[in-house]
């Protein structure tokens, strides 16, 4: 008797591992699953941010090149007819006065036609770099009322165009939204080098704002938003040290890489 019960006290022990094993295997197994599912939502969700902001450029690269190509030329030909006209003209005084307007007013739509166009495409970031693009985007933001200053290391590595381009649309955003809606009179922008990574930072004397209730509007959570999908797809982050009534530091931050070849490896620094 004692030892029937002996057995079946051990089968029972044996049943019960085997039960406790199963259900261990089969959570481990479904945890399993889960990130793997979750690593799948997220590479796509990467991908498909990706081909948004792709998308978005090859948009960017028509919109310019129409402007340069169709509306440019349109203007330059409009130029030379009033040039034309000109020389046609009774020189009256009030011809010539209507003449010089209607010059100036085209030269001033030629100008801005071009400044467009090169905001939609920036050409010195392709040809020269991050920083002269950076650069020269502070140049053009600054003016009487605001000064925008680059601070950065004598040189920057070259970094995969992807990061380059990151890092040049969200300084557009954050230098816009700085004296478009802060109404700062001072931005620095800055670049520093940490271990592995790169971080750019835009700080402003602005009135500042509250992070929360910006997310929420249509306008400025659009801006805010599109700056941590830009990062997502590089594997970066941004720090937003924001509050109303203060200025503003917000900083931008991915790996660095540079690129070696066709594709991007993390660099050495």
């Amino acid at each position: 008797m004692k030892l029937y019960i002996a057995v079946g006290s051990a089968m029972l022990l044996m049943m019960t591992m085997f039960i406790i094993l199963f259900v261990a295997f089969y959570q481990n197994r479904q945890v399993r699953h889960q990130l793997e599912l979750n690593e799948l939502r997220e590479a796509y969700r990467k991908e498909l941010m990706e081909a948004t902001f792709n998308g978005q450029e090859v948009e960017r690269r028509r919109l310019a090149r129409d402007l340069h190509d169709e509306i440019g030329t349109m203007l330059s030909v409009t130029k030379l007819s009033l040039n034309q006209l000109e020389r046609r003209l009774n020189t009256t005084p009030e011809n010539n006065l209507q003449v010089q307007k209607t010059r100036s007013l085209l030269d001033e739509t030629m100008s801005n036609v071009r400044r467009i166009s090169r905001d939609l495409v920036p050409t010195t970031l392709e040809r020269f770099g991050l920083l002269a693009a950076i650069e020269e985007l502070t140049e053009k933001a600054s003016g009487p009322d605001v000064a925008v200053l680059l601070e950065s290391p004598n040189s920057l590595e070259r970094i995969a165009p992807a990061q380059e381009l990151m890092f040049y649309r969200i300084a557009q955003e954050l230098i816009n939204n700085a004296i478009k809606h802060a109404g700062a009179t001072q931005v620095d922008v800055q670049f520093v080098y940490l271990d592995d990574s790169v971080r750019m930072s835009v700080l402003d004397n602005g009135k500042g704002f509250d992070y929360d209730e910006a997310v929420k509007d249509r306008r400025s959570g659009l801006g805010l938003r599109n700056i941590e999908s830009r990062l997502s797809v590089v594997d970066g982050h941004v720090t937003f040290d924001v509050a109303p009534g203060r200025g503003s530091r917000i900083h931008v931050q991915t790996r660095l890489y540079t690129v070696i070849t066709e594709e991007a490896v993390p660099a050495t620094v």
